[in-house]
């Protein structure tokens, strides 16, 4: 029997930041890795938000020297694939001027490889004195007198400590602890993904500062497109209460794709790895901590309700953690009861923020990306008319811009429905009281001085002339 203050059960970036801020505050504190390094059973990228920057200083620490793969990325692209299987059209954006700090004036991401990523944040929870145990598969929670007192591991070694579960989405900390035996199928999503070896050369000169794209179509649900130093991911996924068929063969409809196809041609892109993961997708994390247990990043469910990034989620909720693990045990308390306070920490921070609309963001991109066949069949051509259809030579303008008001018209039976039950939650829950200022134009008007100001001024610049 070893006993430690805190054993988290992960080296994951949830786990690790959980031991740092664990060990920082003089606990004793052991996280445990079942590869041989953290980061060596995990093949997949990730992009790291501005955010990260924000909320944990030694971030301006990662550098290619310590993380070859890191590729900063000041753009993004959206395709829009008809139902034809066309990419009937694309835009890029940048940050822009309302965005209010750096580093996120200068990129969008900081996409790396996990390989990468992984051990270089767990060198900070060594440094502050964690113990780190690779090769090590914690297999079970040790109990005494029916309460959860630590771990066991492969060996049948006992841990005796606070535990914090970092263990990712099939979480055996969360189904031993009794908090959830498994995801329901409309919590979770199922992704396939490709990844691709690139001449670093070629993604500089060919895809610039592009970072990120995202492929909307009427024929898969939404694949991302992530770009590192030396390769790239594409990949989609679902619920798993979608799927009619392999979700293979969707993602195969993208790499099939005749302009995705050429940009791995202009490329010289090389297949290198086929890798599946689960990814927990919901509206409102819920029973993320019991008596002596605390959950955290993918095993509490914490990635973004929109689009399920989970990153900055689990390094957030691990601090969190570690923080409301310390006080229980200064207070000599470890119940479930006193372990709430987890819930008020995290919620405090910009993850609880995103979850204040969570259930409305994560109903909408269920019902727009996600729903190819029911509503990106007239969203795409849409969109496409709304963005390029004036931008033609086809007609006098003046008449381009009434065939477009006709076509866009001809959507307005299946995009007025999508507004109403989709789009005006998000809204009420985002405006609350100033909801109504979207149905009254007076209050709107009055709301706004500056739109007064500027209308005035045209007015009197009119009268002027004439």
């Amino acid at each position: 029997m070893k006993d430690y203050d805190i054993i988290v059960v992960g080296a994951g970036p949830g786990g690790s930041i959980a031991a740092m801020e664990a060990a920082s505050r003089g606990l004793k504190t052991v996280f445990f890795e079942r590869g041989r390094k953290p980061g060596e059973k995990n093949s997949s990228g990730c992009g790291l938000g501005p955010r990260m920057w924000q909320d944990f200083r030694f971030m301006t620490e990662l550098t290619p020297d310590s993380c070859p793969s890191m590729r900063a990325g000041a753009a993004s692209r959206s395709y829009f694939v008809n139902k034809q299987g066309v990419v009937a059209g694309y835009v890029m954006a940048r940050p822009t001027e309302s965005v209010s700090y750096e580093p996120a004036k200068s990129f969008i991401t900081m996409n790396v490889y996990r390989s990468d990523f992984d051990p270089w944040l767990a060198t900070y929870a060594t440094n502050a004195g964690a113990e780190l145990k690779t090769s090590t598969l914690v297999t079970g929670l040790m109990r005494e007198d029916g309460r959860v007192t630590g771990v066991i591991d492969e060996h049948g070694e006992k841990y005796r400590g606070l535990v914090i579960g970092a263990d990712g989405v099939v979480s055996m900390v969360a189904r031993e602890c009794g908090l959830r035996k498994r995801w329901g199928q409309d919590h979770v999503t199922l992704i396939p993904q490709y990844d691709y070896a690139v001449d670093p050369r070629k993604i500089d000169d060919i895809m610039g500062d592009e970072t990120l794209a995202v492929w909307w179509s009427a024929l898969f649900p939404a694949a991302y497109h992530v770009f590192f130093h030396d390769g790239f991911h594409i990949g989609l996924g679902n619920w798993m209460t979608w799927w009619d068929k392999n979700p293979l063969s969707y993602l195969n409809q993208v790499v099939n794709l005749e302009y995705f196809k050429r940009l791995v041609r202009i490329l010289d892109a090389r297949p290198r790895e086929y890798h599946v993961h689960l990814l927990p997708w919901q509206g409102t994390p819920t029973d993320t901590h019991a008596d002596n247990v605390i959950l955290v990043g993918d095993a509490a469910g914490v990635p973004c309700p929109l689009e399920a990034e989970g990153i900055y989620p689990a390094m957030m909720t691990g601090r969190a953690a570690a923080e409301t693990a310390a006080e229980a045990i200064s207070a000599g308390d470890r119940s479930k009861e006193f372990l709430d306070l987890y819930d008020r920490k995290w919620q405090q921070t910009s993850v609880g923020e995103e979850f204040k609309t969570g259930p409305e963001l994560a109903h909408i991109w269920r019902a727009l990306p996600f729903s190819p066949k029911e509503t990106m069949t007239w969203f795409v051509p849409m969109i496409m008319e709304i963005l390029g259809g004036i931008l033609d030579w086809s007609q006098p303008h003046a008449v381009r811009v009434r065939q477009v008001m006709r076509q866009v018209k001809s959507y307005l039976p299946q995009a007025v429905p999508f507004l109403v039950k989709e789009v005006m939650p998000l809204l009420q829950a985002i405006l609350g009281d100033k909801m109504e200022l979207l149905t009254s134009p007076e209050k709107l008007m009055a709301s706004m001085p500056e739109l007064q100001e500027a209308v005035a001024s045209a007015f009197e610049e009119k009268e002027g002339s004439s």
